[in-house]
């Protein structure tokens, strides 16, 4: 019995061949897609207008508002009917994904990052979705008034008053806050943690930043005062050099000039 060199050991998958042909074809066509998609959703949510005709409301007949037309009007309200304004992290996970997508495309991966793991991904997305809708519905009430429906959509009102029955005010803002930063880092991919130690590296070299030029300011303030000190002292020993050692007196001897002869004297 004979056994291949490669029978014990464990088998690891083939990496998938980037897309060509068709399948990159395919690929740019839905980036291309998604972006026009995105952008017309994100012009309907900005735009979005109560007077306009849409499916909680017949309008009040005046000029359509939305810039997205009357489609837009319709999925502006139907997203903000459904979430409130915690529709906005749809928008902001859709924009993620496009953007992991366009990366892994330029990259020639064939599948997008926060993908891989899709169980990980709508656990997140449900439990932030619930606690931001729970948080709206129960603490931002008074955005009401900009929206066609309650205050964190159907979802707010549907969850929001079961937390504040079996948790309580207190304990449902804490548990929706909690759920929010594990979903959040589950849907976006990214670690608290990490997070945090960047930004205690961040405020950590702030910190000495400021450290070392309150210390280079207090060195050159020791150097001037020093040097203040030093002529100071030149000053004071140069007084005291006139003072108590006066300049010694030069005598000055009359030289003695012989008179000349005359010549009488002389011959």
């Amino acid at each position: 019995m004979t056994y291949s060199l490669h029978t014990l050991h464990a088998s690891t998958p083939a990496p998938e061949p980037a897309p060509t042909g068709m399948g990159r074809f395919a690929s740019e066509i839905a980036l291309i897609a998604g972006f026009v998609l995105l952008a017309l959703w994100l012009i309907a949510l900005l735009t979005y207008s109560p007077q306009d005709p849409a499916w909680t409301t017949s309008g009040a007949g005046l000029p359509l508002a939305n810039r997205a037309g009357r489609l837009g009007a319709w999925v502006a309200d139907v997203s903000y009917c459904l979430l409130g304004f915690s529709v906005w992290w749809c928008v902001a996970i859709g924009v993620r994904l496009w953007l992991s997508l366009l990366a892994n495309r330029l990259r020639g991966e064939p599948r997008g990052g926060l993908l891989t793991r899709r169980w990980v991904f709508w656990a997140g997305l449900a439990l932030l979705l619930y606690a931001s809708t729970t948080l709206e519905w129960s603490r931002m009430y008074s955005l009401e008034a900009h929206l066609p429906d309650h205050s964190g959509g159907a979802m707010g009102y549907l969850l929001g008053p079961l937390s504040v029955k079996w948790l309580g005010f207190a304990g449902s803002g804490l548990v929706s806050i909690a759920l929010g930063v594990i979903g959040s880092a589950l849907v976006f991919g990214f670690s608290w943690m990490h997070v945090s130690e960047r930004i205690g590296a961040g405020i950590d070299g702030l910190v000495q930043s400021r450290k070392r030029q309150r210390e280079r300011a207090e060195d050159r303030e020791f150097g001037q005062q020093a040097m203040r000190e030093r002529e100071e002292i030149l000053i004071e020993e140069r007084e005291e050099v006139v003072v108590h050692h006066p300049q010694p007196v030069v005598i000055v001897e009359p030289v003695i000039m012989e008179p000349p002869r005359s010549e009488r004297v002389a011959k």
